[in-house]
Order: C-alpha cells, then sequence, then structure tokens
C-alpha cells in the first residue's frame, strides 16, 4: 500500500500552522485594572516570561489538528496498492559495447556494467521485455520468461555489432508492452525523448581499423583512434600466415590515419591488423579483404574493351561473337544484347549508323563504379532512333547524362552487377582518356571482390557473425570484419537518426520499483489521476470529519474560557 495524493498542491496550506501558533500568542486578551504602582507587576511578568515563554493550550491544539486535517483533506490522500510497473529494457549491442570498462568501473567490459544494470532493474519490473539493440532489434527472452531464463538470456548477450538500432529496439519494445517504462543502457549520451537512458562506460584509448581496401596494385588501410591524445600504430598486411608488408601510422587524437601499400597482382584473402596500440576493444584490431582471378566473355570487335579488361591484373580474357551464351564471371557485350545466363555483364548499345555526338556533363562521382573515372565533357554517339532509358526504371539507377539530361550510363541496383552504356565504344573519345580502363577496373574489383559483411551483419546463407574472420557459405568465402570509425572510437555522446530529441536520464541511475519516468505511460491497471475538482476519496472524508471535530471542540473551548472570565 502506498499514500498518494490527488490534489498535492493543497499540501501548502500546513504553511498556516506557524502562523496559528504566532497568532494564538499575539491576540491574547488583556484586561485593564487599577494599581497603586506597577514596579511588582512589571517584576512578575519578567519571572514568568523566563520561565516559560510558550504556553500551549488546548485551544491552541484544535486550531492547530483543524489546520493540519484541512489541508490533508483538501489535497485528497488514497491510499492505493502498489503494481510492479512494465518495463522495457533495451541494451546497446554495438561493438564499443565490447570495450574493456574503464579502470575506476572494474573489471569487465561496457556489456558486463549493462548486465549487472539491466539484472537490477529487471527486479523491481511487472512484465519485462528485454531488447538487444545491434544491426537489427530481438527479444532476448519471452514476456513470460521466468527470472532464470531472463539471467541465462542476459548471461548469453554478446555485443559486437557494428551499429545498434536503438530506434527500432524502441519500437519493439513499444509493440509489445505499450504503455511501459522505457529504460536504455548504452554507452552513448543519447537524447531519446520518453525513455530513460543509463550511461555505462568511461573514456579509455583505443585504435581500431576503420577501412580496408584492396584495389588494382595498391591496398589502403585506414586506422580510427579515441582518447584524448594522438597514437601511434603499426599496421602489418598478411596473407596465409606470412607477412606481405607492415607500416607506422600517427592517428590524431579522435581523427584518422591512413596508409597505402604498393603491391602489385594480389589475389586471394588479405589480413590487416593493427599492433603495439592502446587497445580497449580487440574486434577491430583485425580486418579481411580478399580478391580472385575473374573470366571475362566479350564479343569486342573494336577492341578498346578488350584492351581495359587486360590491363586488370588476375582477368582472364576472351574473345567470342557468341560472348552472351557463354559462362563466365563477367560478359561485355557491345553488339547491343544483353547475356541469355545470368550474372554480372557490362552492356554497350550497337553502333548507330548517323550518330548524334552529345557532351557529358553530369555523372555520380560517388558511385563506386565511377571512383576515380573522370567522364566529365567526354563525348558519345546516340542513335537518335533509340528510345531513352526511362528515369523512373525499377531498380536501375542512372549515374551519367549528357548536357540536355539524357540518361547515357546506368547501373542496375539490385541483383548481379548490371552497366548499360547508351552508346558504342567506337564512337565515343571515352575509350582515349583513362576513365575508360578505371572504369573496367571498377567493375573487375566489384566482381572479384570476396563477399564482405561488417559484425552483425548477415550474408546470403550465413550469420550474422559477432566475431571477425573468414567464414565458409554455400561453398564460398565471407569476410567478416568491423571497419566501423565511430565503433572504434567508443562514441560517448549523439544521437541516432530518427531518435526524438528529449532530456536524458542520469548516467548511471536506477530508479526505486515503481518509480517511473516522466517518460512512462499510466502504468497498467491504473487509471487517471482526477483533477482536483472531482469527488473527495474516503480518506478525504474522514480527514475532513475529524478537522470538523477539531473545529467544534474549538469553538467549545473558547466559549468555555470566555464564560468563565
Amino acid at each position: 500500500m502506498s499514500l498518494t495524493f490527488h490534489s498535492p498542491a493543497f499540501l501548502w496550506l500546513l504553511a498556516a500552522v506557524p502562523v496559528v501558533v504566532l497568532l494564538h500568542f499575539l491576540r491574547a486578551r488583556r484586561r485593564q485594572h487599577a494599581v497603586s504602582a506597577l514596579f511588582l507587576w512589571e517584576r512578575a511578568t519578567h519571572a514568568a516570561s523566563l520561565r516559560r515563554r510558550v504556553r500551549p493550550s488546548w485551544l491552541l491544539l484544535a486550531q492547530l489538528l483543524f489546520t493540519a486535517l484541512a489541508a490533508l483533506a483538501l489535497a485528497r490522500p488514497a491510499l492505493a496498492a502498489r503494481e510492479a510497473p512494465d518495463r522495457v529494457i533495451v541494451i546497446d549491442a554495438s561493438a564499443s559495447m565490447a570495450a574493456a570498462a574503464a579502470p575506476g568501473e572494474g573489471a569487465g567490459t561496457r556489456l558486463d556494467l549493462a548486465r549487472d544494470l539491466a539484472r537490477e532493474l529487471a527486479r523491481g519490473a511487472g512484465r519485462l521485455a528485454l531488447v538487444r539493440a545491434g544491426a537489427g532489434a530481438t527479444l532476448l527472452a519471452p514476456l513470460e520468461a521466468s527470472a532464470s531464463e531472463r539471467d541465462a538470456a542476459l548471461s548469453a548477450l554478446a555485443a559486437g555489432d557494428a551499429a545498434a538500432d536503438v530506434s527500432g529496439a524502441l519500437d519493439l519494445g513499444a509493440g509489445l508492452l505499450p504503455g511501459a517504462e522505457v529504460h536504455v543502457i548504452t554507452d552513448q549520451a543519447l537524447a531519446l525523448g520518453s525513455a530513460r537512458v543509463h550511461v555505462v562506460g568511461e573514456e579509455v584509448p583505443n585504435v581500431g581499423i576503420s577501412a580496408f581496401t584492396v584495389g588494382v596494385g595498391q591496398v589502403f588501410v585506414g586506422v580510427v583512434a579515441s582518447g584524448p591524445r594522438p597514437a601511434e600504430a603499426r599496421v602489418v598486411l598478411e596473407q596465409d600466415g606470412a607477412e606481405l608488408a607492415s607500416s607506422d601510422v600517427l592517428v590524431p587524437a579522435g581523427g584518422v590515419g591512413t596508409v597505402t601499400f604498393p603491391i602489385p597482382d594480389l589475389a586471394g584473402v588479405v589480413t590487416a591488423r593493427v599492433v603495439g596500440a592502446p587497445d580497449a576493444l580487440p574486434l577491430d584490431d583485425v580486418a579481411y579483404a580478399g580478391s580472385r582471378p575473374v573470366t571475362v566473355v566479350t564479343d569486342d570487335t573494336h577492341g578498346a574493351a578488350t584492351r581495359a579488361l587486360q590491363a586488370v591484373p588476375q582477368t582472364e580474357v576472351t574473345y567470342s561473337l557468341g560472348a552472351a551464351g557463354l559462362s563466365a564471371d563477367l560478359h561485355v557485350l557491345t553488339a547491343g544484347g544483353t547475356p541469355t545466363r545470368p550474372g554480372p555483364y557490362v552492356a554497350f548499345a550497337a553502333p548507330a549508323e548517323e550518330p548524334t555526338y552529345a557532351v557529358i556533363r553530369d555523372f555520380d562521382r560517388a558511385h563506386p563504379l565511377l571512383r576515380f573515372a573522370d567522364l566529365s565533357e567526354a563525348v558519345v554517339g546516340l542513335d537518335p532512333a533509340r528510345e531513352p532509358w526511362p528515369e523512373d526504371a525499377a531498380g536501375w539507377r542512372v549515374i551519367a547524362r549528357t548536357a540536355d539530361l539524357t540518361p547515357v550510363v546506368r547501373v542496375r541496383e539490385e541483383g548481379p552487377l548490371a552497366l548499360d552504356l547508351a552508346f558504342h565504344p567506337s564512337q565515343t573519345d571515352l575509350t582515349l582518356r583513362p576513365a575508360f580502363p578505371a572504369l573496367f577496373a571498377n567493375v573487375l574489383a566489384a566482381i572479384a571482390t570476396t563477399e564482405s559483411v561488417r559484425l552483425g551483419e548477415a550474408a546470403a546463407g550465413g550469420g550474422p557473425w559477432l566475431e571477425p574472420g573468414v567464414y565458409g557459405v554455400d561453398g564460398g568465402l565471407v569476410l567478416v570484419s568491423l571497419l566501423s570509425a565511430g565503433e572504434s572510437r567508443l562514441p560517448r555522446e549523439g544521437a541516432p537518426a530518427g531518435a526524438s530529441a528529449g532530456p536524458a536520464g542520469p548516467a548511471g541511475s536506477v530508479p526505486a520499483p515503481g518509480d517511473a519516468p516522466a517518460a512512462a505511460v499510466e502504468p497498467r491497471g491504473a487509471g487517471p489521476s482526477a483533477p482536483p475538482g472531482s469527488a473527495p476519496t474516503p480518506l478525504a472524508v474522514a480527514l475532513s470529519a475529524l478537522a470538523l471535530l477539531a473545529l467544534t471542540g474549538e469553538w467549545l473551548l473558547r466559549r468555555t474560557r470566555f464564560a468563565g472570565a
């Protein structure tokens, strides 16, 4: 049972109690008497005041009781049974939560601190939803799970995702337990509006790999750091257990350091490691990338596409007029058709009899297939009788246009790679530019790259994975790395996209059971608070009766006192 007040503002009337005491002594009745001298009365009054300055009476007690009971009755007190509140506990399972705790926080990781806090919150809850916020949102245990089952789910919880979908986890929790208290345990000082945020983890230094790419003849590695000071680390490249190259890199405080290794004709899986640096998070100390030989068939009679393909290492090019029906990793067709076999392809338009020449003025420089491929001012010959591609073609994205906004290059966004060009290699000066071989190098890099995913994500046929490594899936390889600059910096602030703004709760604070935050909706089974003008509660009626009784007693005492005088 708990005592609540429907109109607590009236409790301010209790401040009138000392005023009653003051008035009681100020309004004491004095009578005038004629005496021969005053010095004896003055001595008596002084002696009496020294013995007792305050002289309580039954009249004063009755007045105080009336004032206090009236104030409490107007506040409308009520006795109510306290029900354990429903709670949604969202636990951040991103990779940064696997970082070691600061020395002052004890042993273990940030996730260990989150587990302890979640167990403390769960002890005072009614129905409970434990939600893991990783690359996706998942429920850790059924709502009807026992305490031991919840504890086992928390013990089995692992952190390692490249990102945390906190917004999705909040939506999942709200759908499971509408109106419940919402608590988010994370290492970021997020602003989530109605949810109470509990921040775990202090700032610790860390260095990790944030980018790793194997290109044509070179390997690029990006390194980020957390902490107040710059960090120096050594990046080592390995393949099949043997060291290929290494280099020291200086990473500014909170910044990025990069290193490029010139390694020609590199095929297979390559491992990059960071050694000799502050290491609070082991998940970002290693990353994987890989490439494989690619077979290409083409019907290119002009020869420009063939020469560009042969310039890329680890590429085997075969010429055939029936290339569209042959089996290969990539089809490059220049006769206006598309392959009859499924798979990646590059298709040029057939040569036009009387082409209309135009200049490319707009292209997507940020697209991976156009990296280092400058198409600006390139002249292309278009067939006037050919129907232009529709701008809103489903599944396709235009990445280059002429000056009059005619689409000339487009790429398929889903499924196997497909690149369409609205001109023939013999009717453009693009084949004379460095952009032409760069375009094919990008295409082959996309085809040759072994499938890679970030931690917490799933690949076709397997996953998700929470540990970096090389995994076999359906006869192929999947390379799993963290490669998340935000997680390697061990974030402490910033709200996820889609989160509403609002004040965050105090770090590490745990409310008492049933003490719902301002964010929570009314607990299950409780109605809305009644307005001050509604019917009084039974306890308020009883206090009102006692106040009336005290007022009556005060009147009788006063009448008796004055009558005797």
